[in-house]
């Protein structure tokens, strides 16, 4: 069965939580090959995945031809970049049709890539998964357009208008639709989303009232209600989808009896060893219990009278001075809200050139 899913991301040199990334890691990964970012040093090997089908590079007729080789193009990318919180490439997953062969998938990946972007002056690179499984491509494209043998200096900023990303996909549903029809399936895909089919249902359900149609109105109003069943499902916060996934793994019977026998010895070793700890401690605390003693009643010995009554006054005089220090600085700061009459809320008016209570305007 058909579905639709294609998503655009951008790719930045640094992410928010300040890690690193590179072109180069995410060319590596789609292709399943060996690449070296020339600038980091880091090498990127993916050799061992066995899920690609075929790989490969479109390019506009102002991009140089060294640019057919995967590390060239992207590594002219990271050397144009010189941000440090740079836009390095766009990309996106698409998946792809069941219903087509792996031939008739790759042609219509192709058709689609040359019609929305190679014609704007963007290079693809794309790779398809998974072809027998659950089959989807992979696609890498520049953010700067080709010219004169290499890259504008100049970002094509228009391209990350929101409003272009929802043409791209409407024209991605257009495209698998009518092959789909061309090869004698009845199935079709939308790029709309659930809420915005109802909003369509329920127009033409007012069409078809208004035309008399009765039955097709009764329809389209069964169709708005299932649609307004169906939630969005919303992406789930990193933490918390790595927390569930370890949940997940830890169901297992063997997983959990090996988890738990693991804790069960930690929580030996460490009673084991407060337990050694504890008889030296008791060792040492006998044998330095009778200096100890001694100790401390020749300090009580020590005290005099005098000393205790002298202690006492010095006691009240630093509480004198407190109190009165806390009594001296409540005065200044009555006197200063007198003066300026501010008003200790957390909560000020920010609209500049305002006119405010205390102040000349």
């Amino acid at each position: 069965m058909a579905i639709f899913h294609l998503s655009f991301k951008v790719l930045t040199r640094t992410t928010k939580t300040g890690k690193s990334k590179s072109s180069l890691y995410l060319a590596a990964y789609n292709s399943r090959e060996k690449l070296k970012d020339e600038l980091t040093g880091l090498t990127f090997d993916y050799t061992k995945k066995n899920d690609l089908y075929k790989s490969g590079i479109i390019l506009p007729e102002e991009a140089p031809r060294s640019f057919y080789d995967r590390a060239t193009l992207w590594g002219s990318c990271e050397k144009i970049e010189k941000r440090r919180d740079s836009q390095i490439c766009r990309y996106f997953i698409v998946s792809l049709c069941k219903e087509l062969n792996a031939e008739q998938n790759e042609e219509i990946l192709k058709k689609y890539l040359k019609q929305n972007f190679i014609k704007l002056g963007m290079c693809a690179d794309y790779a398809i998964h998974d072809i027998n499984g659950k089959p989807h491509a992979h696609v890498m494209l520049t953010m700067r357009k080709c010219e004169n043998g290499g890259f504008s200096k100049k970002k094509a900023r228009e391209w990350n208008d929101p409003k272009l990303a929802e043409v791209w996909r409407r024209q991605w549903s257009v495209l698998v639709n009518r092959t789909l029809k061309e090869n004698g399936h009845n199935n079709t895909i939308t790029h709309l989303s659930f809420l915005r089919q109802k909003e369509l249902a329920i127009a033409k359900a007012r069409e078809a009232l208004e035309n008399n149609d009765i039955k097709r109105a009764e329809e389209l109003t069964t169709l708005a209600k299932h649609l307004a069943t169906k939630k969005p499902v919303k992406r789930k916060p990193t933490v918390k989808f790595l927390k569930d996934k370890q949940r997940k793994k830890n169901k297992n019977p063997e997983l959990r009896q090996r988890l738990k026998q693991q804790q069960e010895q930690k929580e030996e070793n460490i009673k084991n060893n407060k337990s050694v700890g504890l008889f030296f401690r008791n060792i040492l605390l006998k044998l330095k219990g009778g200096n100890d003693k001694k100790n401390k009643t020749e300090k009580t010995h020590k005290m005099t009278e005098a000393d205790f009554f002298k202690n006492m006054k010095t006691d009240e005089k630093e509480a004198e001075d407190l109190e009165l220090n806390k009594y001296i600085d409540k005065e200044l700061e009555n006197e200063l809200n007198k003066k300026n009459d501010i008003t200790h809320t957390p909560t000020r008016d920010r609209i500049r050139n305002r006119t405010q209570k205390g102040y000349k305007s």
